[in-house]
């Protein structure tokens, strides 16, 4: 039928960028089918993502890259494969060649890039292996002559932002910021989903067939220095600026072991050998996606870090003010700059609060008894982060959340700390001890506690002993509330998740 949308076979559908790519799929309305070793693993977190996917309308192919068999019978369902396979499975991309091959149907062949232009500078190992090893997996895609797509996507914003750029950092600076090289060459940053977009408007688009195509939105190009400053200005501080030259690189990749050896000598390669912003694309194989899909809305509205509690329901203790206080400082520059932004207030996080039944620290669920902090009572909200990803995109393109505090307050999510353990006896049919931790107590543990435990500690003290954070009235000038809004999401409940652990 004329107009209709490819049929898309995803292998890697559960990895980082793949998850992004299948989600754009579904989105952009193909039918749309990943390979899966199993449909029902044993990992939780895997179980729950496929369960996500089969509720998306993603059908699941059970398969494996080293049946081929399997792989055949998987592509020949399909029009389109997307290979988004990890870098230790690079060159076992020949296995999907000869399955497509064997298969004779497909249009186009995605191969796992989703990176850096490999042709535009001299790498070091281990990236120049891995370089190599892409180079290979283009040259059997042209030889068996099959129709192709590679994209070239550059920095991933979800691993290159959170830290403002810093290899291995856990967070954004503080004091200092570090810059591998002079910080002058300019990078490419690419929002996951924004990868997931242009990758399946190209899949059926004749102008991509055998072309690379690049991804270069023209307002994320920025030099570390670049970056570094527009930070320092929206948060009013000034950081030192600690610069490693190329020598001390070289000698910290050959120093480490993978996977950072693989991150710092790909860094290498694009901060200090090579030039991926402002070369011009030669049209002969390459296209550039904003140019052939200016209509896509890549990433324009700021959704700063938030993603926790509503920090001006009650007096915290350090260290939860102070990243309050510049949780704060966000804010206020946000709306200085009026840059259109929504703060997402998500609540406790269920992965981190459910797997120990609110216990901090704990390895695991009680076995005879739960300690709690407070008295039990104050309510909190716990959302799980699914659920939280799902509420959050679906606020980007709604006016009714610009310049505002989107609340995720779940109706079935609102416990208190003795309610939680009550509902886990009942699963259980076991009644356990509960040791309250008094105020005075939990002051002196956080105090006595380093990074991060204290931290976590002081949130837990600012929500469940000084402030309320489930029964106010979200004031509708400057908030509004997911589940209102977008009724439709099916949210997890806590219940629903607790079962997860019988």
């Amino acid at each position: 039928m004329a107009g209709e949308k490819s049929k898309i076979l995803i292998i890697g559908s559960t990895g980082y960028i793949g998850k992004f790519i299948t989600a754009a799929s579904v989105r952009c309305g193909h039918r749309t089918f990943a390979l899966v070793r199993d449909t029902a693993p044993s990992d939780p977190a895997k179980a729950k993502l496929l369960d996500d996917f089969k509720s998306s309308g993603v059908t699941l192919i059970q398969g494996d890259l080293y049946d081929h068999g399997s792989l055949v019978k998987a592509i020949k369902q399909v029009d389109v494969v997307i290979s988004t396979v990890g870098f230790l499975q690079l060159a076992d991309q020949t296995k999907i060649i000869a399955a497509i091959k064997e298969a004779g149907n497909i249009k186009r062949f995605f191969p796992s890039e989703f990176g850096i232009d490999f042709d535009r500078g001299h790498a070091v190992e281990p990236a120049k292996s891995i370089f190599a090893t892409k180079a290979q997996i283009r040259r059997a895609i042209e030889a068996e002559g099959i129709p192709y797509t590679i994209v070239c996507s550059n920095f991933f914003a979800g691993y290159f932002l959170p830290s403002l750029g810093q290899v291995g950092a856990a967070g954004l600076p503080t004091d200092k910021v570090v810059i591998l090289g002079d910080g002058n060459a300019q990078v490419i940053i690419v929002d996951e989903d924004d990868i997931g977009t242009f990758t399946i408007r190209a899949v059926d688009d004749p102008r991509t067939v055998n072309k690379i195509l690049y991804l270069k939105p023209p307002a994320n190009t920025f030099s570390h220095n670049e970056l570094v400053s527009l930070w320092e200005k929206k948060v009013g501080k000034t950081f030192e600026r600690v610069y490693v030259p190329e020598e001390e690189l070289l000698k910290q990749i050959q120093e480490s072991s993978i996977p950072f050896n693989v991150v710092l000598s790909i860094c290498h390669y694009v901060l200090i050998k090579a030039d991926h912003a402002n070369f011009r694309i030669d049209p002969s194989f390459g296209v550039e996606a904003t140019d052939l899909y200016p209509d896509v809305k890549y990433t324009t509205r700021f959704f700063p870090s938030e993603f926790g509690i509503d920090f001006d329901r009650g007096h915290a203790v350090e260290p939860a003010k102070s990243i309050f206080a510049t949780k704060a400082q966000i804010r206020r520059a946000i709306e200085a700059e009026g840059i259109p932004y929504t703060i997402v207030c998500s609540n406790f996080f269920a992965g981190y609060f459910l797997p120990s039944l609110g216990q901090v620290g704990a390895a695991g669920l009680p076995t005879d008894k739960v300690v709690i902090l407070g008295d039990g009572n104050a309510q909190v909200i716990i959302v799980d982060e699914d659920d939280i990803g799902t509420f959050t995109i679906r606020a980007v393109d709604d006016p009714r959340t610009v310049n505002k505090i989107l609340y995720l307050k779940p109706p079935a999510n609102t416990f208190s700390h003795n309610e939680l353990v009550s509902l886990w006896e009942k699963k259980v049919g076991k009644t356990f001890e509960r040791v309250y931790v008094p105020e005075e107590e939990l002051l002196k543990q956080i105090q006595e506690s380093s990074i991060p435990f204290n931290v976590v500690l002081s949130i837990c003290h600012y929500v469940l002993i000084k402030a309320d954070h489930a029964n106010f009235r979200i004031d509708p000038s400057f908030g509004v509330e997911a589940t209102d809004l977008y009724p439709d999401v099916k949210y997890t409940t806590v219940d629903d998740y607790l079962n997860r652990f019988l």
